[in-house]
C-alpha cells in the first residue's frame, strides 16, 4: 500500500488529543472516586446510624433483668463500637471488593483466551489459598471475638471507675483502679497484637503463594518459548495479565481478614438484637379508663432465680387513695414488689391488678403514666434543672413547673443558684446535695401527676433537717393518690393508713401503726430496735406504752406535749411564707419523736393521734400551691437613699432600709430574662425567702422596670452575644470580636472547654480571661455565617 506520512503539526495535535484524553480520563476517574466514596459514606453512615437506633430501641424494650446480668460498659461498647462494622463493610464493598471481583473474572477470561494451558497453571495456588483461608478463619475468628470482648471489659472498667470516682477518691484507691484498668488495657493490647500478627502472617503467606504461581507460569511459559510453541511477546503479555489477576486475589485475601473481624463484631450486635424480650407488650392492650388507683396482689410468687423465690404467695389489696407502708428487713422482698408493680419484671405465679385489670394486659406506657416512683437514690440527668424537673412532662408550662417545685420545697434552693432553673447539672445531678436532689425528684414526680405513687426509701439517705423538708413535700405529693411507701425509718410511716410487714418473702403482719404495736410482733420489735439505737430521752415511756402499761393520764400528758411542740413549727412555717396543712404540721411536730427517736417530748402514738384528721381534698397535683404573683397595680419598687429596693403595697411598705431589703433573681435568665422573676428577702434565720413573683416585667410601670433591672444588673453581669464579627485563634487563645446587646465588644478567651459552658438548652456561656461572662442564649438563633464561625471553635 501507499505509505501515509503525517506532518509534525498533525503528530503534535494527535499527541495533544491523546494527552487531553488521558487527562480527561484521570479527572473522570477522580470524580467517580469522589462519588463512590460519598455514596459509600452515605450508605455506611446511614446504615450504622439506623443500626444504632435499633440497638438502643431494643435496649429500652429489654426488661430490667437484662441490665442485672450485663455490664453498662459492655452495652455501650456494642452500641458505639461494634456497630461500626457495618460502616466498614460498606467501604470495603464499594471501595474495592466489587471492583476487584469484576477485575478477577475479566482478567481470568483474558488469560484463558490468550493461553488456556498457562491459565490452568495459574490456578495451581488456588487450593492453597482456600486451605490457608480456612485455617486462618478457624484460628482467628474466636480470637476476634475475644478481642471485642476485651474491648467491652476495658470500657466497663473505665465506666465503673468514672461513675464511682468519688468513692475511689474517698478510699484513696486510685492506684487500685488504675491497676484494674491497666490489666484490662493490657489484655486488649495482647489480643490485638495476636490478631494483627496472625493477619500479617496470613497476608504474607498469600503473597508467597501468588508469587509461586507466577514462577510456575514463568517456567512453563519459558519452556514453550524455547520450544517455539509461543512467542516471547505472548508470554510477556500473559505475565502482565497474570499480575493483574493476582492483584485482586491479594486484595481479596486481605478482605478475608477484615471479613473475619466484621463477622465476629456483627455476632455481638446480633446477640443484642436477638435477645428475647422477657416483659412483652400485650397484643391487644386493655384501655384503662376512669383511673382510680386500686391495687391487688393475688397469690404472687416471684424470684430473680426461679429456684429461689423472693416473694411467696403474696396477697393484699390497696384501696384508691389509701397510703400503705411496707416494712421488713433487707432482702424481705419490699423493692421486688415495686419492680413487679411497674412491670420491670413479670410475676411467675399469681397476678397483679390495678383497678381490676391485670397489669400484663395494659400497655407499658399507659401503666407507667399512672405510676410515679420516687427512688431511694434520685437519678438526675446531665442538663438543666428545668429539663430534669419536666422530664416526665416535657411540654409542661413554666407556671406548672414552678408550682411543682414550690410544693416540693425545691423552688427556693433553685432560685439561689446563679442561673436558676437553667443551671446546668453534672452527671447524676452533681452540684446538688442529696436532699436537693431528692426534693427535685419529688417535684418531678409531682409534675408528672401519677395516680399511683411509690416511695422507695425516699428519705433513707437524708439528714434530719433535709428529711423534715422532704417529709413536708411528700405530704403534698401523696394527697389524692394511692401511695405505697417503703421505709426503713418507721417514723416515716406513722401516718400510713395501713402497714404491711414482710419477713423472708412472706406477708406476716398488717394493720395500722397502733394496731401493730398492740400485736407486739415483728413490727413492734423493729420499733423497739430503732428506738433503742436513738437518743430519745423518752425511750422507756415509749416502750411502756407499746406494752400497754402507760396510763391514760400519761397519754393526755403526751398529747399536750406534742401539741406544744407543734407551735414552733407553725411559727417557722409563717416566717417562710408557707401554709402547711395540719396533717403536715403534725408530722413535722412529731418527726423527731416516737419510733424515730427524736428529742421532742412525746411518742409515736401521741403523734399518730394528730394524724387521724381527714386528708384534705385532692388538688390536681401538677398545679401545686398557688404562686404569689405580684401585681403592677398593687405593688411598686423604689430605691431608698442607700440604694436598696423597697417593695410597697396599698397597705404600706413590705421592706425598707431599716429592716431587710428585697432583691430580684431570674428563674430563667437565658430564655426569659424578664419573666418569672423571683422577688426575695432575708428571713430571720439568715436564709433568703420568696416574697412573690413577677410574671412579666414589661407589664410594669417604667419606674418599676428601671429599679428591677438595676437589681438584676448587679447579679447578672453578662453580655448577650447577638452576632459574631470575627474569631481568631492565637497561641491557645481565642480573640472574639462580637456584637452584643450593649454594642460591639472584644475579649480574649482561653481555648478550652472549661471556658465555654453549656447554657440552657442550646446556648453557651463564655468566660474570658478577666472572668467576664458572655452568653449566647441559642446558638442556632445566630445568623448562619456567624453560627459557622462560632461552631468552628466552640464545638464542645
Amino acid at each position: 500500500g501507499t505509505d501515509v506520512r503525517y506532518s509534525p503539526d498533525e503528530i503534535r495535535r494527535a499527541l495533544l488529543v491523546v494527552v487531553l484524553a488521558l487527562a480527561g480520563s484521570r479527572v473522570l476517574l477522580s470524580i467517580v472516586g469522589v462519588i463512590k466514596g460519598r455514596i459509600a459514606t452515605l450508605i455506611g453512615a446511614g446504615l450504622t446510624c439506623n443500626l444504632r437506633l435499633e440497638m438502643v430501641q431494643k435496649l429500652q424494650r429489654l426488661a430490667v433483668a437484662y441490665y442485672d446480668r450485663h455490664q453498662v460498659g459492655s452495652m455501650i461498647s456494642r452500641v458505639a463500637h461494634d456497630s461500626e462494622v457495618l460502616h466498614g463493610l460498606m467501604h470495603q464493598l464499594t471501595g474495592g471488593f466489587l471492583l476487584q471481583t469484576v477485575q478477577l473474572f475479566g482478567v481470568g477470561t483474558m488469560l484463558v483466551w490468550l493461553n488456556p494451558k498457562l491459565a490452568l497453571f495459574t490456578l495451581i495456588p488456588v487450593p492453597m489459598v482456600f486451605l490457608g483461608t480456612w485455617v486462618f478463619w478457624k484460628k482467628v475468628y474466636p480470637r476476634y471475638y475475644r478481642l471485642w470482648d476485651a474491648s467491652s471489659k476495658q470500657m466497663s472498667v473505665l465506666s465503673g471507675m468514672l461513675s464511682g470516682i468519688r468513692v475511689v477518691k474517698a478510699f484513696a484507691q486510685e492506684d487500685r483502679e488504675y491497676a484494674r484498668f491497666q490489666g484490662a488495657a493490657e489484655r486488649l493490647r495482647d489480643w490485638r497484637l495476636w490478631v494483627e500478627d496472625t493477619s500479617s502472617r496470613y497476608a504474607a503467606t498469600m503473597q508467597l503463594v501468588f508469587s509461586l504461581g507466577g514462577l510456575i507460569v514463568w517456567y512453563v511459559g519459558g519452556r514453550d518459548v524455547i520450544g517455539q510453541q509461543m512467542t516471547l511477546g505472548e508470554l510477556i503479555a500473559f505475565l502482565a495479565y497474570l499480575s493483574m489477576f493476582y492483584a485482586p486475589l491479594g486484595a481479596l485475601s486481605n478482605f478475608t481478614a477484615w471479613l473475619t473481624s466484621f463477622l465476629s463484631g456483627s455476632k455481638r450486635v446480633l446477640e443484642l438484637l436477638d435477645t428475647p424480650i422477657a416483659v412483652m407488650e400485650p397484643d391487644c392492650p386493655t384501655d384503662w379508663h376512669d383511673v382510680r388507683g386500686a391495687i391487688q396482689f393475688q397469690h404472687v410468687t416471684f424470684g430473680y432465680d426461679r429456684n429461689q423465690p423472693v416473694l411467696r404467695d403474696i396477697s393484699f389489696e390497696v384501696a384508691p387513695g389509701e397510703m400503705v407502708g411496707i416494712v421488713g428487713r433487707s432482702g424481705s422482698g419490699k423493692t421486688t414488689m415495686v419492680n413487679l408493680l411497674g412491670r420491670f419484671y413479670d410475676v411467675q405465679e399469681g397476678r397483679i391488678l390495678v383497678d381490676g385489670i391485670d397489669v400484663r394486659q395494659l400497655s407499658m406506657q399507659q401503666l407507667r403514666e399512672q405510676l410515679g416512683i420516687v427512688f431511694q437514690d434520685s437519678f438526675l440527668f446531665r442538663g438543666t434543672v428545668w429539663n430534669n424537673l419536666s422530664y416526665g412532662r416535657p411540654h409542661t408550662t413554666i407556671e406548672e413547673g414552678l408550682r411543682a417545685a414550690k410544693a416540693a420545697g425545691a423552688h427556693d434552693f433553685i432560685c439561689r443558684t446563679q442561673l436558676g432553673y437553667e443551671t446546668q447539672l453534672g452527671e447524676q445531678g452533681s452540684g446538688l446535695s442529696g436532699g436537693e436532689k431528692q426534693r427535685l425528684s419529688i417535684a418531678r414526680t409531682l409534675l408528672y401527676d401519677p395516680k399511683i405513687l411509690v416511695l422507695d426509701e425516699a428519705t433513707s439517705n437524708i439528714d434530719a433537717e433535709a428529711e423534715k423538708s422532704i417529709q413536708e413535700a411528700l405530704e403534698v405529693l401523696i394527697r389524692g393518690r394511692t401511695t405505697v411507701a417503703i421505709a426503713h425509718r418507721l417514723s416515716t410511716l406513722r401516718n400510713a393508713d395501713r402497714i404491711l410487714v414482710f419477713e423472708r418473702g412472706k406477708l406476716i403482719e398488717q394493720g395500722s401503726h397502733a394496731q401493730l404495736l398492740e400485736q407486739d410482733g415483728t413490727y413492734a420489735r423493729l420499733v423497739r430496735i430503732q428506738t433503742q439505737v436513738s437518743n430519745d430521752p423518752n425511750v422507756d415511756r415509749l416502750l411502756d406504752k407499746m406494752q400497754g402499761r402507760l396510763s391514760r393520764d400519761g397519754e393526755d400528758e403526751q398529747g399536750a406535749a406534742v401539741t406544744e411542740n407543734r407551735k414552733p413549727h407553725i411559727a417557722a412555717a409563717r416566717t417562710s411564707h408557707h401554709t402547711m396543712p395540719r396533717r403536715v404540721l403534725a408530722a413535722v411536730g412529731a418527726s423527731a419523736s416516737g419510733v424515730s427517736g427524736g428529742t421532742n417530748d412525746g411518742d409515736g402514738n401521741a403523734a399518730l393521734a394528730l394524724l387521724d384528721e381527714p386528708t384534705p381534698p385532692a388538688v390536681p397535683p401538677h398545679q401545686g400551691p398557688d404562686l404569689n404573683w405580684l401585681a403592677p397595680d398593687l405593688h411598686h419598687f423604689q430605691l431608698n437613699d442607700d440604694g436598696q429596693i423597697q417593695l410597697t403595697t396599698p397597705t404600706g411598705q413590705i421592706t425598707n432600709s431599716e429592716t431587710t431589703p428585697v432583691f430580684v433573681t431570674c428563674t430563667f435568665p437565658a430564655s426569659h430574662p424578664e419573666r418569672y422573676l423571683s422577688v426575695r428577702t432575708w428571713s430571720d434565720n439568715g436564709e433568703d425567702v420568696e416574697v412573690g413573683l413577677i410574671s412579666n416585667l414589661e407589664e410594669w410601670p417604667y419606674a418599676d422596670q428601671d429599679v428591677v433591672r438595676q437589681s438584676l444588673s448587679r447579679k447578672y453581669l453578662m453580655r448577650t452575644i447577638v452576632g459574631i464579627v470575627q474569631i481568631k485563634l492565637a497561641f491557645g487563645f481565642l480573640e472574639f470580636d462580637v456584637e452584643t446587646t450593649d454594642g460591639r465588644q472584644q475579649f480574649l478567651m482561653r481555648w478550652t472547654g472549661s471556658q465555654a459552658l453549656d447554657f440552657a438548652d442550646n446556648g453557651k456561656l463564655l468566660i474570658d480571661t478577666e472572668e467576664n461572662r458572655y452568653v449566647v442564649p441559642n446558638v442556632d438563633a445566630l445568623p448562619k455565617r456567624d453560627r459557622e464561625r462560632f461552631l468552628q471553635f466552640i464545638y464542645w
